[in-house]
């Protein structure tokens, strides 16, 4: 376990904001505490599992990026995988949008690509060749899915002398709150965008409507796996540091279902540990209310895609 600074201020004055637990822990009695840095206002897992530590709170079957090797997943779970697979295009249009080349000379890097079904979209669906795609990807099983079956270049850590030429889109879909070493990672990327391209991050927020009902509830808080959570400003100030600047955000208002459906499965466990039928159905319905008032007040918005070039 490490105790660490602010990234953004450099500080080490906190305070407490809230003990949330991991989802995926069964008896549901470890808490991890949340803190609020003074300076900065970004909220942080402090205490944290240190690089060498994280890899074993990620060796979950029902884990996100894990699910396609489960053959056992549950209806539920499919049906993820299924809505997942069907936002490819959504995502990928977010992604390409106000791009000036032609999408076969357009090169995109992602930062946590998984088993690489976005790169891979990209390569059969954009027809962007395989040489101009890169991913990098810790988890050696997604990783060697990604290079097997879609034949994808996949690197297990960013390494800023590891490409040829840089890139026009690097893409962080629900990653830079899993990285440790935030300020190493981002002077890289800044060093290997290319002078007009994009950076895509994609992040949940913990301002939003859902964070505040669901408290320590809710699902998006994902500790220990979840080292950030970047409130109003916070992210803006970290990538200025970078040479980066934001010029755009906007609600990825999908993640309104999933937040909603799966906060809602994690607070009946901390109750009772049912999640029956009814239950489901609740859940179901309240999933789609919060879609329906995120859309009306996108501040309140589950999570947000920041679209960040370099200054």
């Amino acid at each position: 376990m490490e105790t660490v600074p602010c990234p953004i201020s450099n500080s080490t004055e906190f305070t407490p904001w809230l003990q949330v637990p991991d989802r995926f822990d069964s008896f549901g009695k470890k808490r991890w505490q949340l803190v609020q840095s003074c300076a900065s206002g970004l909220i942080m897992l402090n205490p944290r599992p240190d690089s060498s530590e994280i890899a074993v709170h990620y060796r979950n079957g029902q884990y996100d990026p894990y699910l396609h090797k489960n053959s056992s997943s549950s209806l539920g779970e499919k049906a993820y995988l299924a809505a997942r697979s069907l936002l490819l295009r959504y995502r990928a249009s977010l992604i390409l949008n106000g791009a000036l080349k032609p999408l076969h000379k357009l090169s995109i890097l992602e930062i946590g690509c998984s088993t690489g079904e976005l790169l891979n979209f990209f390569h059969r669906i954009k027809a962007m060749p395989l040489d101009h795609l890169a991913g990098v990807e810790p988890d050696a099983e997604s990783a060697a899915y990604a290079r097997e079956v879609f034949g994808l270049r996949v690197s297990p850590v960013l390494q800023q002398n590891g490409y040829s030429s840089g890139f026009d889109r690097i893409v962080l879909w629900h990653t830079l709150e899993h990285i440790h070493t935030l300020r190493e990672t981002l002077n890289c990327l800044a060093s290997l965008l290319e002078p007009d391209g994009v950076l895509v991050i994609a992040l949940p927020n913990p301002a939003s409507s859902g964070a505040k009902f669901y408290r320590e509830n809710w699902i998006a808080w994902d500790a220990p796996r979840h080292l950030f959570h970047f409130m109003p400003g916070t992210l803006e100030a970290l990538l200025e540091q970078h040479k980066l600047r934001v010029f755009k955000h906007q609600p990825y208002l999908p993640d309104a279902l999933y937040n909603t459906f799966y906060s809602e499965q994690l607070r009946c466990k901390s109750q009772d540990g049912r999640f029956h039928l009814l239950q489901r159905g609740i859940a179901f319905g309240r999933a789609m209310v919060s879609l329906g008032f995120e859309a009306l007040w996108q501040k309140q918005a589950s999570s947000f895609i920041y679209f960040a070039r370099k200054t």
